[in-house]
């Protein structure tokens, strides 16, 4: 089978088919819809198209845009517990697969066992790896598999996929033809063979249905589970939260130890403010309310005399202590 590839995006660079659905061969008590089922899936996957497909109707022109996802899961013991895969019935003899795991493939696979060991036949609509005898259509046994299996009397072990492989797909639907390229349309069908010698306007919306597939972007969209919590990020969560603390504590040992400091210096400055309160007598002068500032005994002091001169006030300088001798006053 040859392989089609496009290095390009966009409508004009995809897959265009003009599809003849024949609904003059459809079966009139059993088909209730006229149009196409379409799946796009992986080229190695079996697909399903009447569970995962979309349909496209005549008479319209149906445009499928694809974008390429990969899903990454995570296995046990995370919820997801997906699997790397395993054989189904859709294996290729029973060997080796063939085609890759889906979590389809593996329900139907488990559906048809039940089939076969409760009813001692297999249903036509699943592969018969067993060479079992084909159940009748109107088979009760198979009726009442189906019915458990959709009350969950009975479940299938199923994981997803730890990496797979799908399609996003946009769809899009307009009129085809168009009234004013009806009459080319024609032209060009009765051109293509015999059988459309007598085709007319009624037979186009009746059957031709066109299918345009092409690829939106040329790229892919990678989704990857990932643990909200890993052993890593609590070892450094635990580590960032030991440094926290202990720099809290060094912090709180500085500032302690500053406040120490602190007191410890007021406290001095007060001892040496009341050491220094000396009474120093020089001719009826009194020296007095010495106070510490600056780390320097400094302080005022009042003359008194018995001259009669009244009493002033003098501020004394910072290196002034009462080490050095004051000069007698003059009152002359």
């Amino acid at each position: 089978m040859e392989i089609w590839q496009s290095s390009k995006s966009g409508p004009l660079y995809g897959l265009t088919l003009d599809l003849n659905i024949e609904q003059s061969d459809y079966i009139e008590a059993l088909t209730q819809n006229a149009g196409v089922r379409v799946l796009v899936t992986s080229a190695n996957k079996i697909g399903f198209p009447e569970d995962s497909g979309f349909s496209i109707a005549p008479g319209y022109s149906t445009s499928v845009g694809l974008k390429f996802l990969k899903i990454s899961r995570l296995k046990s013991p995370y919820k997801s517990n997906c699997t790397d895969g395993f054989h189904t019935i859709y294996s290729a003899n029973g060997g080796k697969a063939q085609t890759r795991y889906s979590v389809k493939a593996c329900q139907n696979g488990c559906i048809q066992t039940q089939i076969a060991s409760t009813c001692n036949c297999s249903a036509a609509a699943y592969p018969n790896p067993w060479n079992n005898t084909i159940c009748p259509s109107d088979d009760k046994c198979v009726d009442k598999v189906l019915g458990d299996y959709r009350d969950e009397e009975f479940t299938c072990d199923c994981p997803q996929s730890c990496v797979a492989f799908d399609y996003g797909v946009t769809i899009s639907q307009s009129k085809w033809p168009s009234a004013r390229y009806q009459a080319t349309s024609l032209t060009n069908l009765k051109n293509k063979g015999a059988g459309f010698k007598n085709a007319d306007a009624d037979f186009q919306a009746e059957n031709l249905a066109r299918l345009e597939i092409f690829l939106e972007e040329l790229n892919y969209e990678d989704i990857t589970e990932s643990p909200s919590y890993s052993i890593p990020t609590l070892f450094g969560d635990v580590g960032g939260l030991a440094g926290f603390y202990v720099g809290v504590s060094m912090c709180s040992c500085a500032e302690f130890f500053e406040l120490f400091i602190d007191l410890l210096i007021i406290c001095m400055y007060r001892v040496c403010g009341s050491s220094s309160r000396d009474h120093i007598g020089h001719k009826g002068r009194t020296i007095e309310n010495f106070a510490v500032g600056n780390g320097i005994c400094n302080g005022s002091f009042s003359a008194n005399t018995k001259r009669g001169v009244s009493g002033s006030n003098v501020s004394i300088g910072d290196m002034f202590t009462a080490q050095h001798p004051l000069p007698p006053p003059d009152y002359n």
